[in-house]
């Protein structure tokens, strides 16, 4: 997307897209040559400054937080269960598959994001990333719905500790003061669930003995879930001192 004035107020999704290779597909001897996928990270634009305490627009910030979790929650109990009521609306159906409870939890991330306020934003992209954790194993492993949404919580988790916008590099609204946007009790939880969410993804990886000589395109973003995360982390001197039995 081209770049737009800073200083513009118009509604824009920025794009975190690496560079596509130019070079064939093939190797010199005819041979296929191996394809990587990336995930693509969009954030919309954030609101300039985080909602006042005690405003109205933090009581609508909560309810609609606290409505979207109920309504995520609801359905993968449906899809744990794997029923319906008759006659329930599509909108509160289970879920079929990982892609509609992914589109679900994004769309809630999106939100927390434009809000820019830490200090709901960080509770709630916590419960959020342990629903989908716990949610894991409920479906088949589909590699682009669970490592795109993973990338964008390593990428949002890390702009929120930080204070930097993981696209333009920019201080990112309510981040002034780092010592209050993400406390150490909130950086040990988000490390044991980055943790706990790698070691569930590898082992459900599939095992295809009679496959084992080809990679697949998605596999090297495997190996990089929550990568950004838990470096910053472990670089952080205290967290790994404080008590992690959280959930």
């Amino acid at each position: 997307m081209p770049a737009r004035d800073p200083d513009s107020d118009s509604d824009v999704e920025f794009e975190d897209v690496l560079p596509q290779s130019n070079q064939s597909n093939s190797d010199q001897n005819g041979t296929p040559a191996h394809q990587i996928w990336t995930p693509t990270l969009t954030l919309p634009n954030q609101l300039p400054d985080p909602v006042a305490p005690g405003s109205e627009d933090e009581t609508q910030l909560r309810g609609r937080l606290t409505t979207g979790l109920e309504r995520i929650t609801y359905r993968q109990m449906k899809a744990d269960m794997g029923m319906d009521a008759p006659g329930t609306p599509h909108a509160d159906r289970r879920y079929e598959n990982f892609k509609e409870l992914a589109d679900d939890i994004e769309g809630m991330v999106d939100m927390l994001w434009v809000s820019a306020t830490p200090s709901i934003q960080v509770e709630g992209l916590i419960t959020l990333a342990g629903i989908l954790e716990m949610a894991l194993k409920s479906y088949p492993f589909d590699p682009e719905s669970t490592l795109g949404i993973l990338h964008k919580f390593d990428r949002v988790f890390e702009a929120l500790c930080t204070g930097v916008h993981p696209l333009t590099n920019e201080p990112i609204p309510g981040a002034r003061d780092r010592s209050q946007t993400v406390t150490q009790t909130q950086k040990v939880r988000i490390r044991s669930l980055a943790e706990m969410t790698r070691n569930k993804l590898f082992s459900m990886l599939p095992d295809d003995e009679e496959d084992e000589d080809v990679e697949q395109p998605w596999l090297i973003e495997v190996t990089k879930v929550y990568d950004r995360t838990l470096m910053l982390l472990a670089d952080e001197g205290g967290v790994g001192d404080a008590e992690w039995n959280w959930r």
